[in-house]
């Protein structure tokens, strides 16, 4: 009887064992970011800090405004991110704040934040989700890839249908109301006057709208077109990305050169660059604005 009570207690015990480390496992959360690696968490992040305004967005959409607990400079949407802890700027980050807040999940830009500091954070044991989104579908996949993290896959799935489904009325409602291809020449920056090439999702968007990017060819993902290059090109239109005010000072210098089809025919627009040079759901916002300008005059 003893024997049987024994060898019972056992079989117990071992199925105890058995189901902590099958719990265990399923509890392990793994998501590929979009530098190839694998993101693992033992459980959803709570603490989590963002490195650039557009991937505070993202988090927010991903239903992350209870986890976000760091953010950098100018993460100002939603208004709730404003009472966020800063931590830097997305090109000079404070890894003493970042390390004080203890976050299990710090979301990161590839190609916005510098390299060396990620590395510094990796290597001091931080978990670090690359991003890096390059096409329009790439954000409601960043959104679930987030909420999935961060155990908030409910809103996350919510919100990355509801991109879908409007980008997807606005890619019909532009493919039946474009009638040609107007040259169009991006201007991200003026000192130096720096463009995107056809990889990067602003381009994207003037193409979906019926735009050609002049410099759709150049080698990097930005460049820096010389001003003889940009005038040999004669683009039909000009949009400017900057700030408002900022953005009247990149239009007017181009007045100068009044044989240019764009000052000709006055296609000089400026652009929320928050609805296009942040890869979030607010690009919708984006392409319903450079749709409308690039409309034939």
């Amino acid at each position: 009887m003893k024997a049987n009570s024994y060898r019972y207690s056992l079989v117990l015990i071992f199925l105890l064992i058995s189901l902590v480390f099958s719990t265990s496992a399923k509890a392990k959360i793994q998501v590929k970011d979009d530098s190839g690696q694998i993101v693992t968490l033992q459980q959803p992040a709570r603490k989590v800090v963002s490195l650039s305004p557009g991937l505070t967005e993202l988090i927010y959409s991903a239903g992350g405004s209870e986890y976000i607990k760091g953010v950098v400079r100018y993460s100002d949407y939603p208004e709730q991110a404003k009472t966020v802890p800063l931590i830097g700027s997305y090109n000079a980050l404070d890894l003493e704040k970042i390390l004080s807040l203890q976050p299990d999940l710090v979301v990161a830009w590839k190609s916005g934040n510098p390299k060396h500091q990620i590395e510094q954070l990796k290597k001091l044991g931080l978990t670090i989700y690359i991003s890096e989104p390059k096409d329009f579908m790439d954000i409601p996949r960043t959104i679930n890839a987030l909420g999935e993290l961060m155990g908030t896959e409910t809103t996350s799935k919510i919100n990355s249908d509801n991109f879908i489904n409007e980008f997807n009325t606005l890619k019909e409602h532009s493919r039946n109301n474009i009638n040609n291809s107007r040259r169009t020449f991006i201007q991200i920056w003026n000192n130096p006057v720096m463009s995107v090439n056809k990889d990067h999702l602003i381009s994207k968007v003037i193409t979906l709208c019926g735009g050609d990017n002049i410099f759709a060819a150049a080698k990097g993902l930005t460049s820096t077109p010389s001003i003889e290059s940009i005038l040999a090109q004669n683009p039909e239109v000009i949009i400017a990305t900057g700030m408002a005010d900022t953005s009247k000072i990149w239009l007017s210098r181009w007045q100068q050169w009044s044989f240019l089809n764009a000052v000709k025919n006055k296609q000089l627009y400026a652009v929320n660059p928050d609805h296009l040079v942040r890869h979030t759901p607010r690009i919708l916002l984006g392409i319903k604005e450079v749709c409308q300008l690039l409309k034939s005059p």
